[in-house]
């Protein structure tokens, strides 16, 4: 579970980051990105041999609701609560603290170990094709360290529209396809 989270925060992150003038749009993309709104991204995880999709609300900084086929959590600034077996359950604020850490140190490390820009070409995602823009990222979050290299494909209003990231963590390879659609109308509440 702890490696599901670390991908999660990992790679809206990595949304939210990447030769001077790739790197330098990248930035612009990443700057506007955090500026947009609230997004949904649904992400396509194969790791360890297994297959999981993970559909999640987002609302930067702090506020996230993530849904998959075990579990559902929600993380807001005053409490998480995960719904397992279909009941929700408040987590210690030990457990906000921890996942809160993790996903803004995952962001805070975002471009720090990027490197290996390359930009210019365009490529097809979701049967369009949208200039694309890669790069290999080194982070460390909460003591686990991954190394990636990311396909980002940027969108005509010039917002990421999705990435593709082919990484390792704890010795385990992963490939996540993200999906990301921007909508202003998304809120995330705690749980009724």
């Amino acid at each position: 579970m702890k490696l599901v989270f670390f991908a999660t925060a990992l790679t809206v992150a990595l949304t939210a980051v990447a030769h001077a003038d790739c790197k330098s749009d990248l930035e612009s993309i990443m700057q506007a990105h955090l500026k947009a709104g609230p997004y949904h991204t649904k992400m396509e995880m194969v790791a360890g041999g297994k297959t999981r999709t993970i559909e999640t609300d987002v609302i930067l900084p702090s506020s996230f609701h993530m849904k998959m086929p075990e579990m559902e959590t929600i993380m807001l600034k005053q409490g998480t609560w995960m719904k397992m077996g279909g009941t929700w359950k408040a987590m210690p604020a030990a457990m906000s603290a921890i996942s809160g850490n993790m996903i803004q140190d995952a962001m805070a490390q975002g471009m720090k170990g990027a490197s290996n820009f390359q930009c210019g070409t365009s490529a097809e995602f979701d049967g369009q094709s949208y200039p694309l823009y890669e790069f290999d990222s080194a982070a460390s979050a909460m003591g686990i360290k991954a190394t990636s290299h990311i396909k980002l494909f940027k969108g005509p209003n010039g917002l990421p529209v999705g990435m593709i990231v082919a990484g390792e963590a704890l010795g385990v390879k992963s490939l996540t396809t993200q999906h990301i659609k921007y909508d202003p109308a998304i809120t995330i509440n705690p749980p009724q």
